[in-house]
């Protein structure tokens, strides 16, 4: 039963993660999946506090980095907040799309992967130049905006997705390594 709930662990964990490509807190829920792996795993497997408190620090990372990638570089180029409203919905709206047609590529679930990113990409891009024309800006300027949101979008969920690998093996090592377990 033990080994029941190991693969379950580490099914969620792999799933929580790839929830960061549609725009949801994945790495927030591998939080919350290893605090209660820490108090209620199989006891010879349970966590120490430590690992939690690690993977909260760099869930904080990890935000930090989409924050300040997605929104910088599209304010550097005079957004608005009302574009950057639109850029989040539109991304993650761009983001279940990709998710669910993917882009064809001969190895699974990797074209959903890219796809994901790259249709979260396109969803900021067009929320941005959309909500950048609602406020009255020039098509020419809404559409520079765009640009600077799907860049930001990308490359800030990169980041993201690159903190959240870092999570997913500590989460899934830590109840093998006797340094991470009670």
């Amino acid at each position: 039963m033990v080994y029941v709930w190991l693969t379950l662990f580490i099914v969620l964990v792999l799933l929580f993660w790839a929830l960061n490509l549609i725009g949801l807190p994945g790495n927030w829920m591998i939080v919350a999946i290893a605090l209660l792996w820490t108090f209620f795993g199989p006891h010879d497997y349970q966590f120490h506090w430590i690992v939690p408190v690690v993977l909260v620090l760099l869930a904080i990372i990890g935000e930090l980095i989409e924050f300040l990638t997605s929104v910088l570089g599209t304010k550097k180029l005079g957004g608005s907040t009302r574009g950057a409203t639109l850029s989040v919905i539109g991304s993650i709206a761009g983001g279940l799309i990709g998710a669910v047609f993917g882009i064809p590529f001969p190895i699974p679930l990797v074209g959903m992967l890219i796809g994901s990113l790259l249709f979260a990409g396109i969803g900021a891009w067009v929320g941005a130049t959309l909500g950048e024309k609602w406020v009255g800006k020039p098509m020419k300027e809404s559409v520079k905006i765009g640009g600077a949101a799907f860049v930001g979008r990308v490359l800030g969920t990169a980041g993201k997705l690159m903190i959240g690998s870092t999570m997913v093996v500590l989460s899934i090592a830590a109840p093998f390594v006797p340094l991470f377990t009670n």
